[in-house]
């Protein structure tokens, strides 16, 4: 005849299937945790794109509003000779409706006002804009892009930290909005042949409206 478990025996059990639980809820959250992040990552960098495309759609309104414009930012012009300059001059023109805030990337502080945004263009504008493209440019060469990718080495860069090595995002002229992860380019060949960089440079330098 079997003896009752008594009340002792009983909470025993039920702490030691708890901690199997607990531990294998922990094992899993191990495993799942990077595949998280990688998402969370990828979702930020197609926002960022989305970002990089009303940029684009924003200079494109710009340019074509005026009579004297030659219908996308020119190097040499003296209006504005930054990239923080010129999405000020967006803002406060009309032409893109967003806070200052929608220039920071991942990880970049958002910048509260104009005045803050261009005061510290490293901390909150993570954007640079290709100057003298027209209708020859090659189609997926950056129009707008992010800093972490310097497009005159073709490389990715760990100096600016929103997004580092692992991609960047970006909108060509003809309104198309890209992320490209690190994994999507063997070298700095395949990244100029993706973009077309050489048949640019035999165009002359790149030039670049940075922050």
């Amino acid at each position: 005849m079997k003896r009752p478990m008594t009340s002792s025996q009983q909470q025993g059990f039920t702490l030691i299937e708890l901690l199997a639980v607990v531990a294998i809820i922990l094992l899993l959250f191990t495993l799942i945790s990077p595949q998280i992040s990688k998402a969370r990552f990828k979702a930020k960098m197609v926002q960022q794109s989305h970002h990089a495309k009303s940029i684009v759609e924003a200079i494109l309104e710009k340019e074509s509003s005026s009579r004297f414009s030659k219908g996308w930012p020119q190097s040499g012009d003296t209006n504005e000779t930054t990239s923080t300059e010129y999405l000020i001059s967006l803002v406060q023109g009309g032409f893109l409706d967003v806070d200052y805030s929608y220039f920071a990337g991942p990880n970049m502080r958002p910048a509260i006002d104009a005045d803050d945004f261009s005061a510290n263009p490293d901390e909150c504008n993570s954007w640079i804009i290709v100057l003298d493209l027209n209708d020859a440019t090659k189609g997926n060469l950056p129009a707008v892009y992010q800093r972490n990718f310097q497009i005159t080495d073709a490389k990715f860069s760990d100096e600016f930290m929103p997004t580092g090595l692992k991609g960047f995002a970006f909108a060509t002229k003809n309104g198309e909005a890209v992320v490209v992860s690190q994994g999507d380019m063997e070298d700095d060949q395949a990244i100029r042949s993706i973009f077309h960089l050489d048949d640019f440079d035999a165009m002359g330098s790149v030039s670049l409206m940075e922050p």
